[in-house]
This record gives C-alpha cells, sequence and structure tokens, in this order.
C-alpha cells in the first residue's frame, strides 16, 4: 500500500508535466513538459512510423524509438499529435533517446493545445495519430 501511496503522489506531483530539472547540471533555459506524446514522421526512410515523444518545449523534443537508426544532422519533417508537419532537425542520439530540435519555434498557442491534449487517455490519441 505504502509503494502505492508514494506512487500516486509522485505521479500527483508531476502530472502537470511542467520541466523540473534533473540535477543541479540540468542548464536548461526552456520550460519543457513530460509526458507522453505521440508523432509521425513524415519524410525520409522512415515515413509514416509512429513514434513516442516523451518530453517537449517550444524549440524541440525528446523521441524514444529503439529502432531508429539516425544521427545528428539527420533531418526530416514530423507531425507532434496533430500539429505540424514540422521540419526537425535531429541534435543528438542516445541508445533509444533522440533529440530533436524544431527549425520554427511553436507558439504559445500550439504548446497549450498540445498540453490540452495530454489530458486526453493515450489510447483516444494513439487512435487517432494511427487514423491519419
Amino acid at each position: 500500500m505504502l509503494i502505492n501511496a508514494a506512487a500516486n503522489k509522485a505521479f500527483a506531483r508531476f502530472g502537470d508535466m511542467t520541466y523540473r530539472p534533473l540535477s543541479p547540471l540540468d542548464a536548461r533555459t526552456r520550460e519543457r513538459w513530460r509526458g507522453t506524446a505521440f508523432g509521425r514522421i513524415q519524410s525520409g526512410p522512415y515515413a509514416g512510423r509512429i513514434i513516442s515523444i516523451v518530453e517537449f518545449s517550444e524549440t524541440g523534443c525528446r523521441l524514444r524509438d529503439h529502432d531508429m537508426a539516425c544521427e545528428a544532422g539527420d533531418v526530416f519533417h514530423m507531425t507532434l499529435e496533430d500539429i505540424g508537419p514540422m521540419v526537425a532537425d535531429v541534435r543528438w542520439k542516445n541508445g533509444a533517446f533522440i533529440g530533436i530540435s524544431f527549425r520554427q519555434k511553436l507558439t504559445e498557442t500550439v504548446l497549450r493545445h498540445l498540453r490540452e491534449l495530454m489530458d486526453e487517455p493515450l489510447q483516444i490519441r494513439l487512435a487517432r495519430m494511427m487514423s491519419r
């Protein structure tokens, strides 16, 4: 019971997905949102692939994909939930995680829309992404 209570307390604390530094060495200047979002690759060898986005900000996102072979400097088009397509530059890759920067910043209106989408159940958002 204590484990479940602790997990619920931790989830409630991070339920807003607002970025919190993981360590004193984390020097990010932009707010990031953690949670699970979905996207789709729109160009290149992985066109059509649905991707899992584990954090995003106005300037980029962090993807998790175990099979995507890419490296810093690669470029592709992608959607983030129902936003896009947008041009994405690969900045880094570390195991299954891929750091992406957007060529055009997301506006506050778009970020607000994405945060509202994150309140919807994962299954509904994934089904919507797969139907496109």
